[in-house]
């Protein structure tokens, strides 16, 4: 992995852990640069603004589930265990990754732009 991905990587990964570690309260870049241990000047280099961090973590999410998700039902004929299975994954999801589930359920994306809403609206349609 090449420096800059291993840096965009730590980004997201403190987010996910500022996320968790602090419910209720949002969090801004220059918390989160602090964080990370670099200047906001620096976030800014990896990701044009913190709704791009969001998409990105919204990404991370979508392709872990989804994946699992078309995985199961390739594999999986049997409805019930189909179901169970599926909602497994998605619970055990929202266990290992409790700040990125803050972001899927909106609650610190008020006041960020509608596309972020709308889009963590689909990842449940």
């Amino acid at each position: 992995m090449s420096a800059k991905k291993k840096r965009r990587f730590q980004i997201l990964e403190t987010l996910a852990t500022e996320l968790e570690s602090k419910p209720g309260s949002k969090i801004t870049t220059a918390a989160l640069a602090k964080a990370v241990g670099v200047s906001e000047a620096a976030l800014y280099r990896h990701f044009a603004s913190k709704a791009q961090m969001f998409e990105a973590l919204i990404e991370f999410a979508e392709d872990a589930v989804f994946g699992l998700f078309n995985k199961i039902m390739r594999e999986e004929r049997d409805a019930t265990k189909r179901c169970h299975q599926l909602v497994f994954v998605m619970l055990r999801f929202a266990e290992k990754n409790p700040g990125i589930v803050r972001v899927l359920m909106g609650d610190i994306l008020v006041g960020e732009h509608e596309r972020l809403r709308q889009r963590v609206g689909r990842f449940f349609c």
